[in-house]
């Protein structure tokens, strides 16, 4: 028997590197696509209406 994880070993592939248009550390290598902004799939910024709460006011004080 073996101590801790042994499938843990295996990960040492690079799936994702920097953006180039959103700097964040979600380019996947191989598809070219970002999974943060959208860049190589669609010329718009990848953003949904779930992403982010509306409509939500801060609480109001006495």
């Amino acid at each position: 028997m073996t101590d801790g994880k042994p499938s843990f070993g295996k990960r040492n592939k690079r799936t994702h590197v920097l953006c180039r248009r959103c700097g964040k550390h979600a380019m996947h290598h191989t598809d070219k696509i970002c999974a943060a902004c959208g860049f190589g799939k669609s010329k718009r910024i990848r953003k949904y209406n779930w992403q982010t709460k509306t409509g939500m006011s801060a609480p109001q004080r006495k």
